[in-house]
């Protein structure tokens, strides 16, 4: 260790509760008045239909920009470019996670504040300091870039997140709950100092997750608008407190054997698992990781329920990818690769793994 540590975790801004997406007009004119808007094509036109009159009235000028394709750094660099062009003064991201990513590499290369708008629980991305790539032609997995700085604001509202569709929400959860096994990772041993102060705050921070989700995932799966403050307080784990695990993460040497199976299924399988949302295959990544850890037999089963319960893939299939040898070896070793996996024990316990999912 050099003795210079950099971490950046949480956000400078998050504004979260019912109906505050009547406040991005105001928390737009923090950083600017003109503003460049990405979404997807169905979110965008929702957000904007929301806001649209008090952009008018407020006098802030608005482009909007639909995200009708992969978050390649080449479309980041295009909007950059547009952006420059438009003379811009903020980017506001509306959506989901590869909108967030596309969006905080746009924003370090325009150099312009950003503002995130999540409009569901499955995406940590829009308060975390990492974009995950994905390549211009085809889709595939292309690399992982940290944000010169934390995101500016993020707007939650619960009315909006609270509408979405149950799908959603159970592929949030479960992607917040794969924190704590990939902390944890087959280690008898997770209390300071035997491990570092970032892994031991990404171990802490993801046990709250984990239990609060096991307890009560299901229940806002279930009706997400029934209990407010269940909902309050799912969107704040997901969509901060989680992002603070990654925060932490990136200064340990964190092995995440799902989110390495997720990695390696968009790279080799891009097309097959179009389908497949990322907390869906990260999910299913959570039944690798729990065998690889040696998870109570108990635990196991009530993650697996739990998927079930909210019709969550379990295996390779359910994610459009054919289990056969060749494409599990392919997997295998790009986990193998990614995780730095070099002794025989932990070479024995990802072939179990991976028979789990099979």
């Amino acid at each position: 260790m050099d003795g210079t540590g950099i971490l950046k975790i949480g956000v400078s801004r998050f504004l979260y509760g019912k109906g505050v997406i009547q406040q991005l007009p105001d928390e737009i004119l923090r950083y600017g008045s003109k503003a460049f808007m990405v979404g997807g094509k169905t979110t965008l036109p929702l957000v904007r239909g929301l806001v649209d009159t008090q952009m008018r009235e407020k006098k802030i000028a608005v482009v909007w920009v639909i995200m009708d394709e992969p978050n390649s750094v080449d479309f980041a660099k295009r909007l950059a470019a547009d952006a420059g062009k438009e003379k811009a003064e903020v980017i506001v991201a509306i959506g989901g996670g590869k909108c967030m990513d596309l969006c905080k590499v746009f924003s370090d290369l325009a150099g312009l504040p950003l503002i995130t708008v999540p409009t569901s629980v499955a995406t940590c991305a829009g308060a975390s300091a990492v974009s995950i790539m994905y390549t211009k032609e085809e889709g595939r997995y292309d690399c992982s870039i940290p944000k010169e700085k934390e995101v500016d604001s993020v707007l939650a509202d619960l009315d909006i997140i609270g509408k979405s569709p149950k799908r959603l929400f159970a592929s949030g959860i479960m992607d917040s709950i794969a924190k704590l096994p990939e902390i944890v990772n087959g280690r008898k041993e997770m209390d300071y100092p035997e491990v570092t102060i970032y892994k031991y705050m990404a171990y802490a921070n993801s046990r709250f997750i984990y239990k609060f989700l096991t307890e009560n995932g299901l229940k806002v799966y279930q009706n997400p608008e029934a209990d407010e403050r269940l909902l309050t307080d799912l969107v704040l784990i997901n969509l901060i407190i989680t992002s603070m695990v990654s925060g932490f993460s990136s200064g340990s040497d964190q092995l995440a054997v799902a989110h390495g199976l997720y990695d390696g299924t968009r790279m080799f399988f891009p097309e097959e698992s179009k389908g497949a949302l990322h907390g869906e295959i990260v999910a299913v990544g959570i039944l690798m990781q729990m065998r690889f850890n040696g998870d109570p037999e108990e635990e196991y089963q009530n993650i697996l329920s739990m998927m079930k319960e909210m019709n969550m893939p379990t295996k390779l299939k359910n994610i459009g990818v054919e289990p056969t040898e060749g494409n599990v070896a392919k997997l295998r070793e790009y986990n193998i690769m990614k995780n730095n996996i070099v002794h025989e024990d932990d070479l024995k316990r990802l072939n179990l793994a991976f028979q789990e999912i099979i």
